[in-house]
């Protein structure tokens, strides 16, 4: 997994604000934000959710998780499942 780091106050701006982003669901997913957590990052609450761009995509919800190791930033996006929503829902994660 490739985590970079990442300006907090641009990247929190661009997610407040809703900014596009790309997407890939092969370079940031469900199993990629859980060996990040496992590799020690912390999820700095709230998890934002967000509609995916794209006509394609009507409907789909992205979410974004802003992580946090010692002093590095990053930002998860990981899309809706079923799994996705039982890890949120057992960790009692705040969704915005």
């Amino acid at each position: 997994m490739c985590v970079k780091e990442v300006d907090v106050g641009r990247l929190l701006e661009a997610v407040v604000q809703d900014q596009p982003r790309s997407i890939n669901p092969g370079d940031n997913t469900y199993l990629e934000l859980l060996a990040a957590l496992d590799a020690g990052w912390q999820i700095q609450p709230p998890v934002y959710a967000r509609a995916r761009w794209g006509s394609a995509h009507a409907g789909q919800q992205v979410y974004h998780f802003i992580l946090r190791s010692r002093q590095a930033i990053t930002m998860v996006s990981v899309l809706d499942s079923p799994s996705l929503r039982a890890f949120l829902e057992e960790h009692q994660l705040a969704v915005d």
